[in-house]
């Protein structure tokens, strides 16, 4: 068995996505060693867009991360020809929910990555971990080895450390019953974050900056869902999606037919579309070297707080690392950002269930009775 890194002191991360590379850079600041191990040989393809809460934004701000995306201070939301507009809540001062590309997040994590010389080490497939007395072990499936005192399981909804951890739960990913779309598309036209509910499924549709750092031109992020079969979902092409996107954006309003209209006729605006999966939150979060976060974690579907989540999570297990770990501050750990998670994600998953979508004129006048009779309660203001 061929071993690459041994350090009494190191904590291994397991995943260099968004919660892995987080906790990495919260640790290197705190003097903490670390290193991460990621199954892929490398990062790309396709980007989307996602909503970063403004505690979010506040923690890559802390982090040295700061100017991507576009600030959303307000939510509107559309029920036909009625409008509602929320006052989005900031914290700390400016600190504001924004709309980003998930590439531009990562960008910048590797960048700060790199700055403070973290390691990450490519094409480690985990295939066991090894608890000892004092250490622990992650063996690749080809024989590598990967020795610490900790490990952090940051490795998304599948988590192969969640299954380590809780061999006898439910760690499997679930298809969640539709497609996740996105398109990206040139536009200097400023939006506020916008959720137009319409009787055949709902449409998001905010500003989101550059793509990345290089980019001359802003884009704006058109999000929605089409309910399919898995099978389908995994087999759609380009082509298809516009096709029954296009279909679905007859009965939208002019405004919204305008903007699909530019999304098709534009060269540069990019497509994505994936199968969207869930999961279950696993009974057991850590163990007496084990952690996890993350998606590995709280394995729901976007609704808006999975990258705020996983940064939230982040910055409590590094916290918890620099104020000494007792069992009964990993008790509280797990306890604390369960709870959040739970909340927000039990919330996304009960809304874009096929049969919650709205179907009727009847429906969609007793939804925007209910978020006018929300607005007053809270004087006009959300938190995101």
């Amino acid at each position: 068995m061929k071993q690459i890194t041994k350090s009494k002191d190191l904590v291994i991360i397991v995943g260099a996505g968004i919660a892995g590379l987080s906790l990495a850079i919260q640790l290197t600041e705190k003097n903490i060693p670390c290193t991460i191990i990621e199954a892929r040989e490398s990062f790309g393809g396709a980007t989307t867009g996602v909503r970063i809460s403004a505690k979010g934004v506040r923690i890559l701000e802390n982090m040295g991360i700061s100017h991507i995306g576009e600030k959303t201070e307000k939510l509107v939301m559309y029920f036909g020809e009625n409008k509602i507009t929320f006052d989005v809540e900031k914290i700390q001062g400016d600190s504001a929910a924004i709309i980003v590309t998930r590439l531009a997040v990562f960008e910048k994590l590797r960048e700060r990555i790199k700055e403070l010389g973290i390691e990450i080490i490519y094409n480690f497939k985990v295939g066991n971990v090894i608890e000892n007395t004092e250490t622990i072990e992650a063996i690749s499936k080809d024989g590598k080895s990967v020795k610490g005192t900790y490990l952090v399981g940051a490795d998304g909804v599948g988590s192969i450390v969640r299954r380590l951890l809780n061999p006898n739960g439910d760690s499997e990913k679930r298809y969640s019953g539709y497609l996740g779309i996105g398109f990206i598309y040139p536009s200097d036209e400023k939006v506020e974050m916008s959720l137009f509910n319409n009787t055949n499924g709902n449409i998001g549709l905010g500003s989101i900056g550059k793509i990345k750092s290089v980019d001359s031109f802003k884009n704006n992020f058109m999000w929605l869902h089409l309910h399919m079969t898995e099978v389908q979902a995994e087999a759609i092409t380009d082509e298809e999606v516009y096709s029954q996107v296009s279909d679905k954006a007859k009965n939208w309003s002019p405004y919204l037919q305008d903007v699909f209209q530019e999304i098709k006729k534009n060269p540069k605006t990019v497509i994505y579309h994936l199968p969207v999966y869930n999961g279950n939150v696993p009974e057991k979060w850590y163990s007496e070297r084990l952690f996890l976060i993350g998606d590995a974690a709280h394995p729901y579907g976007p609704g808006g707080q999975g990258i705020s989540m996983a940064l939230m999570d982040a910055e409590a297990l590094c916290d918890l690392f620099v104020s000494g770990i007792t069992e009964e501050r990993k008790a509280k750990f797990q306890t604390t950002n369960c709870a959040f998670a739970k909340e927000k994600g039990e919330s996304s998953e009960e809304r874009n269930r096929p049969e919650n979508q709205i179907t009727s004129e009847e429906e969609l006048l007793t939804k925007y009775q209910f978020m006018k009779d929300f607005h007053q309660s809270t004087g006009g203001k959300m938190e995101l």
